[in-house]
C-alpha cells in the first residue's frame, strides 16, 4: 500500500528532516527499497520501470526532475563527474536521495560495485552508500554483502537478524505473487 508507505515514512522522518524536501527525499527512499524487496533478482530487470514508478510517487517537481536526470544519466556512460553535477552528492536529501537511486540502478546487479560506486562519487559518502545499500541489499539479500563488510558491522547478529526476515518477507510475498 503505497500512501500507508508514505504516511509512515513521512512520520518517522520528520523526526530528523524538518523540511519538505528531507521528508519526501525519506518517502522516495523507503518506496525504492520497498520496490527492490518485491524485484526478484534476475537478468531481467527492468530499470526503466523501476525509475518511472518512482517518478510516478514522487510528489515534489525537485525530486522528479533530479529522477528524470538520472534516468537520462542511465542511458548513457557518463563519468563520475557528470553524475555528481546533474544529481548532486552532498547532505541535502534533494543531492543524495536521487544519486543513490541512481547508483543502485547504474549497478543493480552487484551490491558490491552499486555500493562501491556510491562512495566513489565522493561528497556524503557514508550517506550515499548507505542508501544505495539499503535498496541494493533490499533486492540481494544478505548473502549478497561482503562477509568482510559485514564483519565489522556494529550489532552484527541484530542487524542480520533483521535482514534475514526481510528476506524471508520477500521471499514468502514473491512466491505468493507466482
Amino acid at each position: 500500500d503505497v500512501e500507508k508507505l508514505r504516511a509512515m515514512a513521512q512520520a518517522q522522518s520528520i523526526i530528523t528532516h524538518a523540511h519538505e524536501l528531507g521528508v519526501e527525499g525519506a518517502v522516495l527512499q523507503a518506496y525504492a527499497i520497498a520496490l527492490a524487496v518485491k524485484e526478484k533478482p534476475s537478468s531481467g530487470f527492468d530499470v526503466h520501470c523501476f525509475m518511472k514508478r518512482l517518478m510516478t510517487l514522487s510528489q515534489n517537481p525537485v525530486y522528479r526532475r533530479k529522477l528524470e536526470e538520472a534516468l537520462l544519466l542511465l542511458e548513457g556512460k557518463p563519468d563520475k563527474r557528470e553524475v555528481v553535477k546533474r544529481l548532486g552528492n552532498t547532505v541535502e536529501a534533494y543531492n543524495s536521495v536521487p544519486t543513490a537511486i541512481y547508483c543502485f540502478l547504474r549497478n543493480y546487479q552487484s551490491f558490491r560495485e552499486a555500493v562501491a560506486y556510491a562512495v566513489s562519487l565522493g561528497g556524503d559518502q557514508d550517506t550515499i552508500g548507505a542508501m544505495t545499500g539499503a535498496i541494493s541489499g533490499a533486492y540481494h539479500g544478505l548473502d549478497a554483502i561482503p562477509r568482510e563488510w559485514r564483519s565489522k558491522l556494529e550489532k552484527r547478529d541484530y542487524i542480520e537478524k533483521l535482514a534475514e526476515d526481510l528476506w524471508k518477507l520477500k521471499v514468502a510475498r514473491t512466491e505468493a505473487d507466482t
